[in-house]
C-alpha cells in the first residue's frame, strides 16, 4: 500500500521499493503483489485517465483513488510503469519482474509462504553465482515473519535479510536469531547429510518400473506410497518392501492439481514432524509438477535418478550420490515379468566346464565348418545316438549320452551330456558369448551374467489363458528363455545369439523382449555368427534404438566395447 501511495504522490518518501532500490545495485528484482480476488478488475487503462484526473487535484481525491484501485491488476501496472519510471532517471540498470499473488486475505500465511517459496525456488534453479536479498519492509508485518522463515528453508542459497527501519533510510541487514538458525539445522543435518531414512516416500508410478525400484533400494522409510493411476497399479512392488508399509493413491496423471492435492491430503493425516521423501523420477510430467508442488509445501526432500550419469540428485540441495545397483538379474525379471516366475535360473560361470567353453571358443573360430554340417545333424534330431564325420570334424553322441567332438585339431569328450546335439546346433555360440564376457564379471563390470535363464507361468489354473487347454498344456509352461542375460548393477541386457541367418522378426522380438523385462533402460545385443544376410535386416535393427547388432570375426570385440563404454 505504501508504494502505491507513494506512486500516486501521496507520500513524502519514495516508499520502501523504489528507496531500497535507489540505495544499491542490483541486476534483478522479483516484486511480490498482494491481490485481492474479491476486489473490482481494474486494468491499466482504466485506472490511469482516473490517475491522471487527480494530478494536481486535493489529495483527498487521489486518496479516494487509492482505496479504490489498491491491491487490483490496474494498481500493479500503475505502479511497474512508475517504478521503472524512477529507476531509469536515477541511471539504475536493473530487470523488474512484477509478480501479482492472489491471497485469501492480507495475512493469509500459506498463501504468502507458497509465493515466497516459488519465488526462491526459480532463483535457486537459475545458473550462476548469486547473493539473494531478501527485503522484509513492504508489506505486513505477518509478511516480513514468513518471508524470513522461507528463507531458512534454502541453507546452501547464498542470501541476506535486510528492512528499513526508518522512511527515508537506507535498508540495513537483519541477522536471525541464533536459536532460529540452531534450530533450523537441526531440521536440515538429516537432508544436508545425506541421510537415506524417511518416515515415507511418494513414488510417482507409470509405466516404467525401475524408478520406483530404485527409489526403495535407495532410501530407507517406514512407508512406501506409490502414486499411480488406475492404468498402472502399483502392487507388483510390495514383494521388495521388505519390512517397509506398503501405500498407494489413485491420482489423475495428467491433472497436476489432483496430483497435489490427493498427495497433501495424505500428507494432512501424517504427524507434524514425519521426514518425507518424493521419488520424481517415473509418471508424467504433469505428476511431476503436481507432486513438485505438494513437495514444496511441506517442506519435503525431493530426489531424482538420472540414469545417464549413475546418480542420485536431491533436488533440494541438488547435491549427487551414486545409484545403489541391482546386483541379480532375478531382480529385474520379479519387477517386469507381471507373474511369471524364474522356472530355470540359468548356468553361471561356477557352472560352465572349462572344457566346454574352450569347445565353443574352437567352434567359432571354426563356424563356417560348424554351420556346414547343421543340416545333416538336424537328420539325426530324433536319434538316441548318432555320428557325424568329414572335413576335419567329427560329432558323436554314445547310446551313453557321452559327447565326442573333433574339430580345429582338437578332440573333446563330454561325459553325461544329452544335450550335446543342441550345443552342436547353435548352444555353442552362447557359451561362447559366455566366455567372452566373463572377464567383466570378474572385473565387476558385470554384477550377474546367466546362460540359459527361463521365466514361466507361475500359476497355470488361475489363468485364464489355460482354462480352454488340456491338462497337457500345463507341463509346457515356459514363456521365455534368455540366451544370456546380464546386468551390470543399472540396466538389463538380453543377449540373443544367432549361428544361423538373422531374420527381421527376430530382431523385432529381441527389441521387444527387451522393453518387456528391461524397461526403456534395458539393452539388447543380437550377436550372430554371420553378417546380415540383406542390408535391409541391418537397417531394421538400426531402427531399433534398444538393440545392438555384432556380427562377424570382430563380434566379440565389439561386445567388450559397448559393454565397457556403457
Amino acid at each position: 500500500m505504501t508504494d502505491f501511495r507513494a506512486s500516486l504522490g501521496l507520500e513524502q518518501t519514495t516508499g520502501p521499493v523504489l528507496g531500497a532500490l535507489l540505495a544499491e545495485d542490483y541486476t534483478d528484482v522479483v516484486i511480490l503483489g498482494f491481490t485481492r480476488p474479491v476486489k473490482i478488475e481494474s486494468h491499466a487503462d482504466d485506472v490511469q485517465p482516473k490517475i491522471a484526473a487527480t494530478e494536481g487535484v486535493d489529495p483527498a481525491a487521489a486518496r479516494q483513488c487509492r482505496d479504490l484501485f489498491s491491491n487490483t491488476e490496474g494498481a500493479h501496472t500503475h505502479f511497474n510503469e512508475w517504478l521503472n519510471k524512477q529507476l531509469q532517471a536515477a541511471g539504475k540498470k536493473v530487470d523488474v519482474h512484477f509478480q501479482p499473488v492472489e491471497l485469501a486475505h492480507l495475512n493469509d500465511t500459506e498463501g504468502i509462504y507458497e509465493a515466497a517459496t516459488q519465488s526462491l525456488n526459480a532463483v535457486a534453479a537459475s545458473e550462476g553465482e548469486k547473493l539473494v536479498t531478501l527485503y522484509l519492509s513492504p508489506g505486513t508485518p505477518v509478511m516480513a515473519f514468513v518471508w524470513a522463515f522461507a528463507a531458512l528453508r534454502y541453507p546452501t542459497l547464498k542470501k541476506r535479510l535486510i528492512a528499513s527501519s526508518q522512511p527515508g533510510k537506507s535498508p540495513e541487514r537483519i541477522v536471525l536469531p541464533n536459536e532460529w538458525l540452531e534450530w533450523h539445522g537441526r531440521q536440515v543435518l538429516p537432508v544436508s547429510a545425506g541421510s537415506d531414512r524417511y518416515d515415507a516416500i511418494f513414488h510417482l508410478f507409470g509405466e516404467q518400473r525401475i524408478p520406483n525400484l530404485l527409489g526403495v533400494l535407495q532410501f530407507s522409510s517406514r512407508k512406501h506410497i506409490f502414486v499411480n493411476s488406475a492404468q498402472f497399479p502399483a502392487d507388483v512392488m510390495k514383494p521388495f518392501l521388505g519390512e517397509a508399509e506398503y501405500g498407494e493413491i489413485a491420482v489423475d496423471p495428467y491433472d497436476p492439481d489432483n496430483v497435489r492435492s490427493t498427495i497433501l491430503e495424505q500428507i494432512a493425516d501424517m504427524p507434524a514432524e514425519a521426514k518425507i521423501g518424493f521419488n520424481l523420477t517415473g509418471g508424467t510430467k504433469l505428476m511431476y509438477a503436481g507432486a513438485l508442488a505438494a513437495c514444496r509445501k511441506v517442506n519435503a526432500t525431493p530426489f531424482y535418478f538420472d540414469f545417464s550419469k549413475k546418480q542420485v540428485i536431491n533436488l533440494n540441495s541438488f547435491t549427487k550420490s551414486e545409484i545403489v545397483s541391482i546386483d541379480s538379474v532375478e531382480t529385474f525379471l520379479k519387477l517386469n515379468g507381471d507373474g511369471l516366475t524364474i522356472s530355470k535360473p540359468g548356468l553361471t560361470e561356477h557352472d560352465i566346464s572349462r572344457e566346454m567353453i574352450t569347445a565353443s571358443q574352437l567352434i567359432w573360430e571354426n563356424r563356417k565348418l560348424m554351420v556346414s554340417k547343421y543340416r545333416e545333424l538336424k537328420s539325426y534330431l530324433e536319434e538316441k545316438s548318432f555320428k557325424c564325420w568329414g572335413n576335419d570334424f567329427y560329432a558323436e553322441l554314445t547310446i551313453e549320452k557321452q559327447g565326442k567332438l573333433t574339430i580345429g585339431g582338437q578332440s573333446f569328450v563330454f561325459d553325461d551330456c544329452p544335450d550335446f546335439m543342441e550345443f552342436l546346433l547353435g548352444k555353442w555360440l552362447e557359451v561362447y558369448v559366455f566366455s567372452v564376457l566373463m572377464p567383466l564379471k570378474e572385473s565387476a563390470v558385470l554384477k550377474d551374467i546367466r546362460l540359459g535363464l527361463e521365466v514361466s507361468v507361475e500359476d497355470v489354473d488361475s489363468n485364464d489363458n489355460f482354462k480352454s487347454y488340456h491338462d497337457g498344456f500345463k507341463e509346457k509352461i515356459g514363456y521365455q528363455e534368455f540366451d544370456v542375460i546380464c546386468t551390470d548393477g543399472y540396466a538389463l541386457f538380453v543377449i540373443e545369439c544367432k549361428s544361423g541367418k538373422v531374420e527381421a522378426h527376430h530382431i523385432s522380438k529381441l527389441s521387444e523382449i527387451t522393453k518387456h523385462f528391461g524397461g526403456v533402460k534395458g539393452n539388447g545385443v543380437m550377436i550372430s555368427a554371420f553378417r546380415p544376410s540383406h542390408p535391409v535386416v541391418k537397417q531394421k535393427s538400426d531402427d531399433q534404438t534398444n538393440v545392438n547388432w555384432f556380427f562377424g570375426e570382430h563380434a566379440s570385440d565389439r561386445l567388450l566395447k559397448f559393454f565397457e563404454s556403457n
